[in-house]
């Protein structure tokens, strides 16, 4: 192979694999590298809903134990890294309504699912047709709804009040632009080779 010719192909293989080169992709950080600040929706994700006030955070168990006290130790005991936390309000019908949304980086996928199949970590009914790649269920009791799931490596619960009807559909659509912004910042799988030589041909 010519000289000339040998070095640009050396270069476009570098910038292939470092994922400059894949039409469409943008570089991601691995799952347990995201802090959980950017997956808490923004207004824009999810019209109707506000974010209220200043998320809180936490980055070791000390402090994840102020903010939730004992629950804390569940957590911890699958993979804990890293937590952030988002009041939110909305509107039904002219009703105010309130949630908190509690994100959690828990390292890995395992780590996430199995603190989500843990009993301790919350039940409820499978929820049908949801578009993540994890598990998602929803409990409605005493006006509240519960809507909890996992994906990749972050469980996230949702708890939502007011006693309105339609408040479990306004759940899920936080639920979902939540879902939307953790697959949006975790890495994109390739199939195989062959997937990423046909984006060349």
């Amino acid at each position: 192979m010519p000289q000339t010719a040998r070095y640009p192909r050396m270069l476009f293989l570098s910038l292939l694999f470092a994922g400059l080169l894949l039409p469409g992709v943008t570089a991601h950080a691995a799952c347990d590298a995201i802090d959980p600040l950017v997956i808490l929706p923004e207004e824009d994700d999810c019209p109707g809903w506000y974010r209220d006030g200043d998320p809180m955070t936490a980055y070791t168990l000390e402090e994840l134990m102020v903010i939730i006290d004992g629950m804390a130790m569940l957590y911890d005991q699958y993979g804990f890294i890293a937590a952030a936390f988002q009041n939110y309000t909305a509107e039904i019908g002219g009703v105010p309504i309130a949630g908190t949304l509690g994100a959690f980086n828990q390292g890995s996928a395992e780590n996430a699912q199995a603190l989500y199949l843990d009993p301790d970590s919350g039940w409820g009914d499978g929820v049908p047709d949801w578009p993540g790649t994890g598990d998602a269920r929803l409990r409605i009791d005493f006006g509240y709804v519960t809507f909890q799931f996992w994906e990749e490596c972050f469980y996230v619960t949702i708890v939502v009040g007011s006693g309105v009807e339609g408040l479990d559909v306004a759940t899920r659509l936080l639920a979902e632009a939540t879902l939307g912004r953790i697959q949006g910042a975790t890495p994109a799988a390739v199939d195989d080779w062959g997937a990423v030589k046909a984006r060349f041909r």
